[in-house]
């Protein structure tokens, strides 16, 4: 059995731009557990469960964004975020296959971009394109979904993943419940697979496609369509910047359904950049969110979002990191007359785990294990 828990603080202010300058403070504590049937010599099953308490806090209220400057921000509640069960089969990269059943975070596994795990704007952690769709958003943060998850290892260098969510997460009419599951044919189901392949050490190519089963009303009320979607992101060492990484993401889903049709955004992290700091992280990232034509037309929106993020992580021991961050938006919600925004931050995460350590700079839950030994960080 290993446990963690990670309470991340967050004090912003809006300097200039957006709806109203001033101060926000925003916080998350997390607290999560895995147990594995070593006991049974079954150590492929695995039982998992997440909860988090959210403070409420609300600086897109000031920001007035589409792309969300803090991937911590939420209603203020507790809530049972994950709770599934994992079985096994095969050994992993020679063929073996996981099945996970349970409330599940679609973006653990989807959409997932190591290098871009440092950043806090939410289009590094999942893009607008993905995260923006459905009726209540797919199953992710702040609000999960029942759902079924395989994963197939056949190699090292291959991973393929495929699940089935509930297309409506939660309860919309109950937005603050601790756990809600509300399985309707109504409300359809999310399909979703993607595709990793390995380049080389520390760098992978990723293609990925979803779908709702239930068809929405477009933008402009005139027919129902469906909402659906691809992406796919290379992420790896720079070519000619020793000791830096980074990736480059690009997106579509429906234009004629999403307010946000497509995307596309990317960053470079720099690791021991300063001497005697070898766990020190800076970051520069771009995150671009387009939206639809239609939404321009009838809403007279302009033609996208565009946020630009510095950020750099101080490692001042395994369990406390703190992280200076500034974003500066190009036309936040792509509001005409809405001033670009400037907004300086500052995150401190404190984290605890037993038996083993849980890193304040890592954002993966370090509970749960990867499917495929070859994406296991390092010990």
């Amino acid at each position: 059995m290993t446990f963690a828990a990670r309470e991340t603080f967050e004090s912003w202010r809006n300097v200039s731009g957006g709806m109203r300058v001033g101060d926000t403070t925003l916080n998350k504590l997390q607290i999560s557990g895995t147990w594995t049937a070593n006991a049974w010599s079954n150590p492929g099953f695995r039982l998992h469960a997440q909860v988090f308490r959210t403070n409420g806090e609300r600086l897109t209220s000031r920001v007035g964004d589409l792309q969300t400057v803090s991937n911590i921000e939420a209603l203020s509640t507790d809530r049972l975020f994950e709770a599934w069960a994992e079985q096994s089969f095969g050994k992993p990269t020679q063929g073996g296959v996981a099945v996970r059943v349970g409330l599940i975070d679609l973006n653990s596994d989807f959409d997932s971009i190591e290098p871009a795990a440092l950043f806090i704007d939410s289009s590094h952690g999942i893009a607008p394109d993905l995260s923006k769709s459905g009726r209540n958003g797919p199953s992710i943060f702040p609000v999960s979904s029942a759902a079924v998850r395989l994963t197939w290892t056949p190699t090292e260098d291959w991973t393929v993943r495929g699940g089935v969510f509930d297309g409506v997460p939660g309860d919309p009419q109950h937005p603050k419940a601790f756990a809600a599951v509300r399985l309707s044919s109504e409300d359809g189901a999310l399909g979703i697979a993607e595709v990793d392949h390995k380049l080389g050490k520390d760098a992978q190519v990723s293609l990925g496609a979803w779908r709702y089963t239930t068809a929405s009303a477009t933008l402009d009320g005139a027919i129902r369509s469906h909402d659906s979607g691809v992406f796919g992101y290379v992420e790896g060492p720079v070519p000619r910047l020793e000791g830096w990484s980074g990736w480059v993401r690009a997106g579509w889903g429906n234009r004629d359904v999403q307010v946000v049709s497509g995307y596309v955004g990317g960053g470079v992290v720099r690791k021991g950049l300063v001497a005697g700091r070898s766990d020190d992280r800076l970051g520069f990232a771009v995150s671009r969110a387009a939206i639809a034509p239609a939404a321009q037309r009838l809403q007279g929106l302009r033609a996208a979002e565009t946020t630009w993020e510095a950020t750099y992580q101080v490692k001042v021991a395994d369990w406390i990191a703190v992280q200076p961050d500034v974003q500066y938006l190009v036309h936040p919600s792509g509001r005409a007359g809405l001033p670009n925004v400037l907004v300086v931050g500052l995150r401190v995460v404190l984290t605890a785990g037993y038996p083993k350590k849980a890193p304040a700079t890592e954002q993966a839950d370090p509970t749960v294990p990867p499917d495929n030994p070859a994406e296991a960080p390092p010990t």
